[in-house]
């Protein structure tokens, strides 16, 4: 028998496909719940809302709203929603980022320092681990403080297991962590992560790029657009102008470039 929280969750997810414009899978492994928390309510003051349910669930409810959206990337699924563009969901999530622990043997995005000043850290056995990394200290009201600034971790590099219990005991969380989109859906197009992971400053102007391009060559073959339309009028202006001018045809609005003209071509005969 389907437990009722299983149902309930597969009813919700299929209402969710029926009345939101975009909706994007993420991956919930390695994010701690009270970040998840956290960056939930952020997303949520802009209108983008997340849906945290069984893989299972979801897959079934994909299936049953016949929409082509494939979760096998992600090891715990889940989903977020809104009325807002896709890839202004997209961008929210970007900009939207929390921090974590690290784990032993996990590459760091940033120098992990040590700067100078006081610790939560307790002076007594714990001054041991901060021998053990050649920081500098001094103990001050009891706790433990640094003198100089240390470097633990370089980016790039491992964290050693010997050195989380500092970080942990120091409160600091280097590893930062965003909402990824592994695939999206909206308006019946489905967008993978490559897609997501477009500059868009670069996709920009690659559009206003091919946008002048294209109106450089139709204004060139003369195949009119709503784009180069007042430009083809000019050139065609200008040709029949010159045209005019050239042969003689009396118009009023050339009459003075005619006489001008006629002017300078006597002249050349007089030399």
């Amino acid at each position: 028998m389907v437990a009722p929280k299983k149902i309930e969750s597969k009813k919700k997810l299929n209402d969710i496909f029926k009345s939101h414009k975009s909706v994007i899978v993420f991956d919930l492994a390695g994010l701690p719940s009270g970040q998840l928390h956290e960056m939930r309510n952020t997303l949520k003051e802009k209108e983008i809302y997340t849906l945290v349910a069984k893989k299972k669930v979801i897959e079934k409810a994909i299936h049953d709203s016949k929409i082509k959206l494939e979760v096998k990337e992600a090891k715990q699924p889940a989903i977020i929603y809104s009325n807002k563009g896709i890839f202004e969901v997209a961008k929210a999530l970007k900009q939207v980022s929390t921090k974590r622990k690290a784990k032993a043997g996990e590459a760091v995005p940033e120098d992990i320092v040590l700067p100078v000043g006081p610790t939560p850290a307790q002076a007594g056995p714990a001054i041991s681990i901060f021998k053990q990394f050649a920081i500098q200290t001094m103990i001050k009201d009891g706790k433990i403080g640094i003198r100089e600034a240390k470097t633990v971790c370089k980016k790039g590099e491992k964290v050693p297991a010997e050195l989380i219990s500092l970080l942990n005991m120091l409160s600091i969380t280097p590893i930062e962590m965003s909402l990824s989109p592994k695939v999206g859906y909206s308006e019946n197009l489905v967008y993978t992560s490559d897609i997501f992971d477009i500059n868009e400053d670069l996709m920009r102007n690659y559009i206003f790029s091919a946008s002048s391009n294209i109106t450089k060559v139709t204004y060139k073959i003369g195949f009119p657009t709503k784009q180069n339309a007042n430009l083809l009028v000019t050139k065609g202006w200008r040709g029949a102008r010159t045209l005019g001018i050239k042969i003689g045809i009396p118009s009023k609005t050339i009459m003075e470039d005619m006489v001008r003209f006629a002017h300078t071509g006597a002249r050349k005969l007089e030399k």
